[in-house]
């Protein structure tokens, strides 16, 4: 790929230049069949088109590619993406409270997460910048909606939008008959799953305005004795981690957001279904999941087969990227950064 881009750079430099030597000599045969009709040329007129058409073959003859050397900063080089696990020691935590749920979400520069009592903006440094109180007892989800600028906040039967300018929450949709567990969004929807065995997918548009739009049911979503213990969006696919009851067994797959079809599917060995899984979609289309009970962390490549994994963590209970280049994993009772420059 690299050297199909140099060739293409290289391919587009020289078309330039040889489309102005083109016009050079087109310009200079418009001046000799202008001089053909005159009847005074000169020796002087002559001389100049002789001067300008040997300069140009002088200048097609001596073609010359200067390139300066590629400066590459090595520290953005560490590890490659096969080598991401395990992490290394983080300097960049933030403590949290007991009875905080273990819930996050992150755009570009910020970070959105449940610090009891309150919701906490954090910065890209885990400086907390804004924080609002949050008025009910339980928190099941957060996550980023770029077509609304807003963080959304999910609660067994409300769901919130949050301005991260103002801290204001705004209640934005209400249930009676379900508990809903898990959200995320694609650039138009907001997908909500339900609590449970047989879980559901409500999808929902975002503009102008929220509104229900299809609701995939068991055993579309998952089979009956199964639950959805996450999901997330990323390029036009639905990451799906699916618990069972048999053998107390969880999966990951990677489903179409149109069909719900499922593309590719990997067991994820020695995790327990009891305890919360969680997914993050990285970069390269690659995914990272986190076990908390029987800790473990999943490097997952593009087609769904593991790079990775990590036995010696500590105990992760959810994961999500700040912009490209952070993970933000919550771990026991703190949040850590892990800088993702190393990806290459």
């Amino acid at each position: 790929e690299s050297q199909q881009t140099l060739d293409s750079f290289c391919n587009e430099k020289r078309q330039t230049f040889i489309n102005s030597r083109l016009e050079e000599l087109n310009r200079l045969r418009t001046n000799v069949e202008e001089l053909a009709c005159v009847q005074d040329v000169t020796q002087q007129n002559t001389n100049s088109i002789k001067t300008s058409i040997d300069r140009i073959e002088q200048d097609i003859n001596k073609i010359q590619f200067n390139f300066r050397p590629l400066l590459i900063d090595e520290h953005l080089i560490v590890r490659r993406s096969q080598d991401l696990l395990p992490f290394p020691p983080s300097n960049q935590v933030i403590e949290l409270t007991d009875s905080s749920y273990a819930v996050l979400a992150g755009n570009k520069q910020h970070l959105l997460v449940h610090r009891e009592p309150t919701l906490c903006l954090l910065d890209r440094q885990l400086t907390i910048i804004k924080e609002t109180p949050w008025p009910l007892d339980d928190i099941s989800d957060i996550c980023w909606s770029s077509v609304l600028n807003r963080f959304i906040v999910i609660n067994s039967q409300y769901v919130f939008i949050l301005d991260e300018r103002t801290m204001v929450l705004e209640q934005c949709l209400t249930s009676d008959t379900v508990n809903w567990i898990r959200g995320t969004c694609s650039d138009t929807k907001l997908y909500l799953s339900t609590e449970g065995i047989g879980s559901s997918i409500f999808e929902y548009t975002l503009m102008p305005s929220i509104v229900l739009l299809k609701e995939w049911k068991s055993p579309v979503t998952c089979a009956h004795n199964e639950w959805i213990e996450d999901l997330k969006f990323h390029n036009d696919f639905l990451g799906l981690v699916i618990g069972r009851c048999k053998n107390n067994a969880v999966c990951f797959e990677l489903r179409s957001t149109v069909t719900l079809n499922c593309l590719w599917s990997i067991q994820l060995e020695e995790v327990c279904s009891m305890y919360a899984t969680r997914c993050c979609p990285m970069l390269n289309h690659q995914w990272i999941v986190v076990a908390f009970r029987n800790p473990r962390i999943f490097h997952i490549s593009s087609g769904g087969k593991l790079i990775s994994a990590d036995k010696k963590c500590r105990s992760p209970s959810n994961i999500c990227q700040i912009g490209s280049n952070l993970l933000a994993i919550w771990d026991q009772k703190c949040i850590y950064l892990q800088n993702l420059c190393c990806i290459i």
